[in-house]
């Protein structure tokens, strides 16, 4: 029986050491109790050798000796047993260990009766349960408890045939010391991690790393036993805004390997990587082993493309080049905004007045068109490799830019005023598309040729070619209104609109600042003349066909105001009178208005009045009496 023992144990050390698995010794004294007459607790003592599978079943051998001092006999019994056991376990909160488990095998009883030495063998087994505390990894003490049988049988058939007696049982007590070594580990004992990083990192999506990871770290528990909430987090000095954690992991087995997705808070100072390089910095893994806090950190490099870096794939991700709350562009443009605010045409769609002041204000602070020669945007936008494309501020700061760089300023400096912007990459051009804001029933109010917009089911768009920037407002428009009716008649071909507040929900703008000197800005008299001039052409080319066909209607209300909207205030007030006369209560309440443009409040009141006395309960003119008593208390 002790070869068997010996044996199998040699066995298991041999398997744990090809297959790299963990096992365990274990101590048990205890004390038997047998429930036969005469007989006496006993001193009993179990040695268990067993390899651990997954972590909770475990399978092995066991040799014992029990001692028995029976009453009124002058002999004792001695009982060696051993055999194979199987048992499972779990640690519960890392620190409490919690098993059960059983063995059978075969026991060799002796005892001297009168002078002579006698041998008895036959077949045993047991039970137990046993809870404890883990001191370490490597060593827990059990409180154990159990059941002890040996058989006396006539052979092995009687044991299956219902002849087996009982030789002596009971319940066993007593403490268990276990323990626990591994051919599996680490030369490091932390928890350690491996880098993979699939491709750079792109300066200009820094805040999107927050929810997407820049690689994927390969966590190696190197630990002596298990771990639990595992995060990493990765830091970097001035590039870094905080050591942002991973998602935890709940538990990694002793020398297993876990993956988990870095994400980085990437700081604006990221943005100043002008050539490809490394970025260096700290990664810090923290987790609990047996409930204490763990701390590694590991230094690690991640690759970095230069700032001005862009693949064009994904066309919403260009969205992030578009920076209203750049202090440059937002100074820049709040200027501009400022002195046409004065001189707005009410009436008139007021995004349509603010972006033409916008573009050639622009213009005249010299910004030209000038073809990239090294990344030219008609080649590279089609492409895979990788694009330069500067950021509106460089752009300001160059003077120039191609296509899409001009695009991208200009979307910039609307967005900064609060007109919202979307635009349309072309093959040999690159469309910037202003939101109206107006419904797209009325469009034909607004403009000459409402095919020539882009209308969804939200709002009303108009083009600018940035192929025709260097013409100014008027021509790009009008060049704007060419490419979209191209567009609409293309079949062949796929245009993808990006809105750009739809876009900057997957990715954020990318604020590039502090970079060269601020672009001078066109004197007030500059900029209050480029107005005229762009307000105007518009009227001409738009709002005049607009008047033209409301005309031909005989609505004298709407042709009122296709006036107001050309700024037209003597003519639109002598179609609103005609209406008047008809009893048109809307036409009433437009000639008011009209006459609180003009700041005659005393004519607006009364025609407010006029209003009231037909209808009392008109929302229009009660409105238009509170706008003028609170005018004139002022």
């Amino acid at each position: 029986m002790k070869k068997l023992v010996s044996s199998f144990l040699a066995l298991c050390l041999s398997t744990t050491a090809v297959f790299a698995v963990d096992f365990s010794v274990r101590l048990n004294p205890s004390l038997a109790i047998p429930l036969k007459e005469h007989y006496t607790p006993a001193i009993n003592m179990t040695v268990q050798g067993d390899v651990n599978l997954f972590d909770w079943v475990s399978v092995g051998a066991e040799g014992s000796f029990l001692h028995e001092s029976p009453e009124g006999s002058d002999s004792s019994l001695n009982f060696l047993y051993g055999g194979l056991g199987l048992g499972v376990c779990h640690n519960v909160f890392s620190r409490f260990y919690f098993g059960v488990g059983g063995g059978a095998g075969f026991y060799n009883l002796s005892f001297t009766e009168g002078n002579q030495k006698q041998n008895v063998s036959d077949l045993y087994f047991r039970g137990y349960g046993e809870f404890g505390f883990r001191f370490t990894p490597t060593m827990t003490l059990s409180a154990n408890a159990g059941y002890n049988s040996f058989l006396a049988t006539d052979g092995f058939g009687s044991l299956f045939n219902g002849g087996a007696r009982t030789m002596m049982s009971g319940p066993v007590f007593g403490l268990s010391l276990k323990f626990d070594f591994s051919t599996k580990h680490s030369s490091k004992n932390a928890c350690y991690a491996n880098i993979s990083q699939d491709e750079d990192i792109y300066p200009l999506f820094m805040q999107l790393y927050k929810t997407n990871p820049v690689a994927n770290v390969m966590l190696t528990n190197g630990e002596s036993s298990e771990i639990k909430n595992v995060t990493v987090s990765f830091s970097a000095g001035k590039y870094t805004s905080s050591a942002l954690q991973s998602e935890p992991i709940p538990v990694i087995k002793k020398m297993q390997n876990v993956s988990v997705d870095l994400p980085v808070d990437f700081s604006s100072d990221l943005l100043s990587f002008a050539e490809n390089g490394m970025i260096s910095g700290n990664l810090t893994i923290e987790y609990e082993l047996l409930g204490k806090k763990k701390k590694t950190v590991q230094g690690i490099s991640l690759s970095v493309s230069n700032r001005n870096s862009y693949i064009w794939g994904d066309m919403e991700s260009l969205a992030a080049y578009i920076s209203p709350d750049t202090p440059e562009i937002l100074e820049y443009a709040k200027y501009v905004a400022g002195v046409a605010r004065n001189r707005l045409y009410s009436g008139m769609n007021r995004n349509v007045q603010f972006s033409a002041v916008m573009f050639d204000a622009l213009r005249a602070s010299g910004i030209v068109y000038s073809g990239d020669k090294t990344t030219p945007y008609a080649t590279y936008h089609l492409g895979d490799e990788a694009d330069y494309i500067q950021y509106p501020l460089q752009t300001m700061d160059f003077s120039s830019g191609d296509l899409d760089e001009l695009g991208i300023l200009y979307a910039s400096c609307l967005e900064s005023v609060g007109i919202g912007t979307a635009f349309i990459p072309m093959e040999d051009d690159f469309l910037v598309l202003v939101d109206t804001q107006l419904k797209p029933s009325s469009a034909s109010s607004h403009f000459a040729d409402p095919d020539t917009l882009l209308v969804t089911d939200e709002t009303v768009y108009f083009a600018l070619s940035m192929a025709a920037f260097e013409l100014g407002f008027t021509k790009s428009r009008e060049k704007g209104c060419r490419q979209i009716a191209r567009i609409y008649e293309d079949e062949d071909s796929f245009y993808e609109l990006v809105e750009t507040h739809y876009a900057w929900e997957s990715y954020p703008p990318a604020i590039f600042t502090g970079y060269g000197d601020v672009l001078e800005r066109p004197s007030q008299s500059t900029v209050e003349g480029l107005f005229k001039s762009a307000v105007d052409d518009y009227i001409n080319s738009d709002l005049s066909v607009v008047i033209e066909n409301t005309r031909k209607k005989g609505d004298e209300n709407k042709l009122g105001l296709a006036y107001v909207r050309a700024g037209q205030y003597e003519k639109a007030k002598n179609e609103f009178s005609r209406a008047a006369a008809k009893g048109n209560i809307s036409a009433m309440n437009n000639l008011g208005n009209v006459y609180m443009i003009e700041k005659n409040y005393s004519a607006a009141e009364l025609q407010f009045k006029r209003v009231l006395e037909v209808n009392p309960k008109n929302k229009t003119a009660l409105s238009g009496m509170e706008n003028i008593r609170s005018v004139l208390d002022d």
